[in-house]
């Protein structure tokens, strides 16, 4: 086949590879910058900044295991393995997680108008429960669009 051809029958996996390549370039660089800051960090830091360096590539790894599966050696138990790990190491970093977000000093303006996560006062549900009772589409139990659009139908399949 001509090469025009050719590279439209692989123009897909030619996009697959290169975002594996650069995904792999970001991982490496990341794991590598992250070693280099944690040694020379207090000991709680490096414990920290590692965690989330493993975090981040235990993200990418599960979020690409159809790939890892396909054109690697790593096995269904292996990644039983990573998902187990991930929610380890998401559970070693919830105590820290409110300091590593405020790390990055973005003010709650800038995450979201009047945000209700990123208040101090721990009244986080509370606050999403008045927001939410703020939206007209929580004025009435049902909204109307239900009767208009959809009672109807599930009459009709009930």
């Amino acid at each position: 086949m001509d090469f025009e051809d050719a590279w439209n029958n692989a123009s897909v996996q030619l996009v697959n590879a290169s975002e594996a390549h650069c995904r792999a370039i970001l991982c490496a660089v990341s794991w590598k910058e992250m070693v280099r800051h944690a040694t020379n960090s207090s000991p709680n830091l490096a414990k920290v900044l590692l965690q989330m360096a493993e975090l981040y590539l235990t993200y990418w790894a599960l979020e690409k295991r159809g790939d890892l599966l396909m054109y690697s050696t790593i096995t269904r138990d292996d990644i039983a393995k990573l998902q187990a790990r991930y929610e380890e190491l998401l559970a070693l970093l919830r105590p820290n997680a409110v300091g590593i977000v405020d790390a990055f000093d973005i003010r709650d303006e800038i995450l979201c108008l009047c945000s209700t996560l990123g208040a101090y006062d721990g009244r986080v549900y509370e606050r999403l429960m008045e927001e939410a009772l703020k939206s007209p589409l929580n004025a009435e139990p049902v909204n109307q669009s239900f009767h208009k659009y959809l009672k109807q139908t599930s009459d009709v399949k009930g």
